[in-house]
């Protein structure tokens, strides 16, 4: 496939920050959404993810595209790195945010491969993680676009899948595979035909590609969107650089990489499976379930001042000066922050997001 070895000179890395974070409200908000939470380790998950892929990048080589409201918020946690911050004036999903990132990458970098990560997810062994994004990044070189997919460990509804074709090589240990297809989130009873098929894999929003290769699937597929990068490419440099990506970002439709391309493509698409520990932390339940260590006898986890009775299975967060208490009720969800309060079933977290929609409906954006 026309692999070679390389250094951190020849790759780039793009850090997805952009997002809005509203499945953590009330404790992530707009103007500070959960990539900037230390809610896993002593680093807000943006950072994280830097310092995760740090021992293979060449800082200059890292582009964080992040929305132009979170800019000081960015500045304060990156103020010592020599990264790249690139800032879109609206959300516009991930095929937009890619693309701005891959013109940036092409005009300086020339025409190098580029690792789109996500900017709040958890991974657990750092070092098995690297050498498998090593591989991607090797694998790149010859062509297609590759991905990492995370064998499943139970039947998710709220991911989606790849399904995963014949095996086609293996580089640095790691097996390479075709992909067959990329699927939309299942129901349940599809997801349980999904585990019990065993080559189906979760996708993990993790994607490496050339530069020209992105952009030229770009152009067939996003026409709309080749033409606005076009536009904002012919002046990178210039003085009109930040009014002309702000006239083109208005007009973008707002559409995913996954949607937008991958499930198109025919160009050759390859996995190699992610057996790091993955959780893309996307809910209050996800957290809950990846502090399973710090749960009490009755299986509740209580961060801040409360205490809980006569009750199991319960995640409680404690961010103000309030005394929270809880009896008799399980599996039971309280965040409380000194300006909002949720309270709901840890179960249904997932819907959390229609909280933060009906609050600006009730006109109250500044509690969202």
């Amino acid at each position: 496939m026309g692999k070679r070895e390389m250094s951190a000179n020849h790759w780039a890395f793009v850090i997805m920050g952009g997002g809005s974070g509203t499945r953590f409200w009330p404790l992530s908000r707009e103007t500070k959404p959960k990539q900037f939470l230390n809610i896993l380790g002593e680093h807000p998950l943006i950072e994280e993810t830097f310092l995760r892929i740090a021992p293979l990048a060449n800082e200059e080589r890292v582009y964080l595209v992040i929305n132009q409201a979170h800019r000081e918020l960015t500045g304060e946690i990156f103020e010592d790195r020599r990264i790249q911050i690139l800032e879109e004036p609206y959300g516009r999903n991930t095929a937009p945010c890619i693309g701005l990132a891959a013109i940036h990458i092409k005009k300086r970098w020339g025409n190098i491969p580029m690792a789109v990560l996500p900017a709040d997810h958890f991974i657990g062994d750092e070092e098995l993680f690297r050498t498998t994004l090593r591989a991607c990044i090797e694998l790149s070189q010859g062509g297609g676009m590759v991905t990492i997919g995370i064998p499943p460990t139970k039947p998710e509804t709220g991911y989606g899948y790849i399904k995963q074709g014949r095996r086609c090589d293996s580089i640095r240990e790691q097996e390479v595979f075709e992909v067959d297809r990329f699927v939309e989130k299942p129901d349940e009873k599809r997801a349980l035909l999904y585990i019990k098929e065993g080559n189906y894999l979760w996708n993990s929003g993790i994607f490496i590609f050339q530069a020209d290769v992105i952009l030229k699937e770009i152009g067939k597929y996003l026409p709309k969107l080749y033409q606005g990068l076009a536009e904002i490419e012919r002046i990178l440099d210039g003085d009109r650089y930040l009014p002309r990506l702000e006239r083109v970002y208005a007009d973008l439709e707002s559409i995913s990489i996954d949607y937008g391309i991958m499930e198109s493509t025919r160009e050759p698409v390859y996995t190699i499976p992610g057996n790091f520990g993955w959780s893309d932390v996307g809910s209050w339940q996800a957290l809950f379930e990846m502090k399973d260590d710090q749960r009490d006898t009755s299986g509740n986890i209580v961060e801040g001042l409360a205490t809980i009775i006569d009750s199991r299975d319960s995640f409680i967060i404690n961010r103000s000066e309030k005394f929270v208490a809880i009896f008799g009720a399980n599996q039971m969800l309280v965040v409380n922050t000194p300006d909002a309060v949720l309270v709901g079933d840890l179960n249904r977290s997932q819907e959390v997001r229609a909280i933060a929609e009906a609050i600006k409906r009730q006109g109250l954006k500044d509690r969202v």
